[in-house]
């Protein structure tokens, strides 16, 4: 997948992190910087914690090391910050960098790696990164979604990445939905990231930013036969002593594998006539916030929510998700007033991974919204439009 930046084109492309739905971030009222710390012997190093309003993307650095991140591969002019060790905090909206709606890779380094070869070695910085993360960028609301750097990183062991497949691959640690190692874009050759010693299991996810849905997809490589069919494939292994390096390759792990979309994909258009709304999974939850950090739909506009399946026993994951909950409003509005995706609070619908639900909302805060499903005709009855995702391209 390619990106465009500034006009030209940026080839290089990410992963992502674990996706925290659900929690706002309130804007500082007078949009101040909070705190400022410049560094400047190699090239300055904003690690100012901006506001959500000023700000471009939110990172959570769990490591004890202070970390710099770049848009892309760190070269000049796409510097974005810094974070400091254990800070949450929001970078710097760069109008520079951020000029459009897009996905990229935020690639991390450590500052004392940022200090040592950024000047004069800067391939030595590209070839081994902390870590790398598939971002994104919208130029059309907040990004309330937080990026977590691992403190798993920056050890003296190392996982080594090969990519000649066309897929960008995540790693993720214990699960599909774990905490998130590392990230190799397509055709993309020795990245080496270093990490602790201990014990690993780790699962493969692969992602893309899907411009007709609006949406990032993610799925996962899972067995077709054996004792391990239909669970999602894995790879054990310890880092010690006697084993120091890992090295994997991506093309092993596409090879008579089923691609398995992990999500369901629910698109809100919103026609009411007064009011933006947002998408709730229930009576008391807070507004859904999807993959691109999004959660307030526009009067005329639309988003679209990914709803990631259950997980069952053994890396094993629901095909679709049954419920009645699912309702669009606004924090004003009730049980009653809202829009029940499925019609009524005690109608039940099924949502399929892989499949996208369209959804129109129409009605008002007053008097109360109305959700329609798309339909199509088949055989002469009217049936629930279930577009499915194609992830091959």
């Amino acid at each position: 997948m390619i990106f465009r930046k500034k006009g030209s084109i940026v080839a290089a492309i990410i992963t992502a992190a674990v996706l925290f739905m659900g929690a706002s971030c309130d804007p500082d009222p007078e949009n101040k910087v909070i705190e400022q710390e410049v560094e400047t012997e190699t090239g300055e190093i904003d690690y100012a914690d901006y506001t959500s309003s000023n700000g471009s993307l939110h990172i959570k650095n769990n490591a004890s090391k202070n970390m710099v991140c770049f848009y892309g591969q760190p070269s000049a002019g796409h510097l974005i910050g810094g974070v400091k060790a254990n800070a949450t905090t929001w970078l710097k909206k760069d109008s520079s960098i951020f000029t459009e709606t897009t996905d990229f890779m935020l690639y991390v380094v450590t500052e004392d790696d940022y200090k040592k070869y950024y000047s004069s070695s800067p391939t030595t910085l590209d070839a081994s990164p902390y870590t790398m993360m598939y971002a994104f960028y919208n130029t059309n609301s907040t990004n309330e979604q937080v990026y977590n750097i691992s403190n798993v990183m920056g050890g003296s062991y190392a996982i080594k990445m090969q990519n000649g497949t066309d897929f960008n691959v995540e790693l993720r640690n214990n699960s599909i939905s774990g905490e998130t190692i590392g990230y190799i874009g397509k055709q993309t050759f020795n990245k080496t990231f270093h990490v602790s010693n201990g014990d690993y299991l780790l699962f493969p996810v692969f992602k893309k930013y899907d411009s007709n849905i609006g949406e990032i997809v993610s799925t996962y490589p899972k067995y077709k036969t054996g004792s391990l069919q239909g669970k999602a494939k894995s790879f054990s292994f310890s880092l010690d002593s006697e084993t120091t390096n890992v090295e994997f390759n991506a093309q092993n792990w596409v090879s008579d594998i089923n691609f398995t979309p992990s999500a369901a994909y629910i698109k809100i258009i919103n026609s009411a006539s007064d009011s933006g709304v947002q998408f709730y999974t229930g009576a008391n939850a807070s507004a859904y916030v999807n993959s691109l950090g999004s959660k307030n739909i526009n009067t005329g506009k639309s988003l679209t929510f990914a709803i990631t399946m259950d997980k069952l026993t053994d890396n094993t994951y629901e095909d679709s998700i049954t419920t009645s909950q699912y309702r669009v409003g606004t924090e004003r509005t009730t049980d009653t007033t809202c829009a029940y995706l499925s019609g009524d609070s005690s109608t039940q619908f099924t949502y399929k991974a892989g499949y996208l639900y369209t959804f129109t909302i129409t009605g008002n805060q007053s008097d109360g919204y109305k959700a329609e499903v798309k339909t199509k005709t088949v055989d002469g009855e009217k049936v629930v439009d279930e577009q499915e995702i194609d992830w091959s391209n």
